[in-house]
């Protein structure tokens, strides 16, 4: 009797060894599948586009690979259909949009910083040297509550300049404030890249002198706990469920890194690409508009301390509801 006990004792652990061999076969290939590497050819991506020099290098890629479609948008409210119906795999947005849809449960993660704090105050006039003398002074703004507007603001309030009394603030979209400038009919406007290029190239035509006479990101630099540090504008987000690998991922992502190293080289070159492919966007200005732009992709992990205190800071001024509110967490990373 004690050996047939011994004899099915010995014959269970065979079975149980040989499902754990079994086991560890199917768990050591499937990462092996899973890093089988895909070439820039190979891809095959829908990616959302935003309206500024984020979307050089993608416009770029789309040039060699027909198989990269862009797909622009314009409004927060373009960009969240676009992700909720899972119309794109990838899209280009302000980080201030990366984390409040990731915070509205849209499952997406922030893949790439990819620009820096490209905020300008353009004017007319030649009389600003500071904040400070912009009291009394109406600006104008792209979009209440955008990434433009918390920034300016939040640089004003910590400057102690109170946005709501010693400023007139007036918003107006940015092409429509881009052109009013140009044509002398406003004096300051705070405009990204392209748009502050787009301005500055319109108003040469008019004659009109249009000087950059504040960067933001400068003035960023000077608050406290700040020192020299650039702000994370805008970025490219992963649309989970969308059906893009995580092979791609990284394929678009090298390739990314390696498109906006040659705009930044050769921004005459690009113009007339990006143009072909965001018309908005003209080829003059978006060469003019690359010294300007801080197009730096970093991948988000690598940055991750720097997102995080940026949006630290900015919400001592801002509401963090304005990003869904909390700040971002792990998951918010794509790994």
């Amino acid at each position: 009797m004690k050996k047939i006990i011994l004899l099915l004792v010995l014959c269970m652990a065979l079975m149980i060894s040989a499902a754990g061999c079994g086991g560890n076969t199917e768990t050591t290939e499937t990462p092996n599948a899973a890093t089988t590497p895909v070439s820039f050819e190979e891809l095959n991506l829908k990616i959302g586009s935003a309206p500024g020099p984020v979307t050089y290098p993608l416009a770029t890629m789309s040039e060699k690979n027909s198989n990269i479609v862009l797909q622009p948008w314009q409004s927060g409210e373009q960009l969240t259909a676009m992700i909720t119906s899972k119309e794109v795999n990838l899209s280009s947005t302000p980080l201030s949009n990366a984390l409040l849809t990731y915070n509205k449960g849209m499952d997406t993660q922030l893949l790439m910083v990819t620009v820096w704090g490209m905020l300008y105050v353009m004017s007319t006039e030649n009389d600003v040297a500071s904040l400070q003398d912009l009291k009394g002074k109406e600006v104008i703004v792209s979009g209440k509550g955008s990434i433009h507007d918390l920034v300016f603001r939040h640089l004003l309030i910590k400057n102690n300049i109170d946005p709501d009394k010693d400023v007139q603030i007036t918003y107006l979209d940015m092409p429509e404030a881009s052109q009013r400038l140009a044509s002398g009919q406003i004096k300051y406007a705070v405009l990204n890249e392209p748009q502050s290029s787009i301005a500055s190239l319109n108003a040469k035509k008019a004659n009109v002198k249009l000087n950059r006479v504040l960067d933001l990101t400068e003035e960023w630099g000077k608050l406290p706990g700040q020192k020299d540090k650039k702000f994370p504008m805008a970025g490219i987000v992963v649309v989970n469920g969308s059906g893009v690998s995580p092979e791609q991922v990284a394929a678009f992502e090298k390739s990314y890194i390696e498109e906006a190293g040659w705009v930044n080289e050769h921004g005459q070159e690009a113009g007339p690409i990006v143009e072909k492919h965001v018309p908005s966007m003209k080829a003059m200005a978006v060469a003019q508009s690359i010294q300007y732009a801080r197009l730096d992709p970093k991948p988000a992990l690598e940055c991750k301390t720097e997102i995080i205190d940026f949006f630290k800071e900015l919400t001592t001024t801002a509401d963090i509801n304005a990003f869904g509110g909390k700040l971002p967490d792990d998951e918010f990373f794509y790994k």
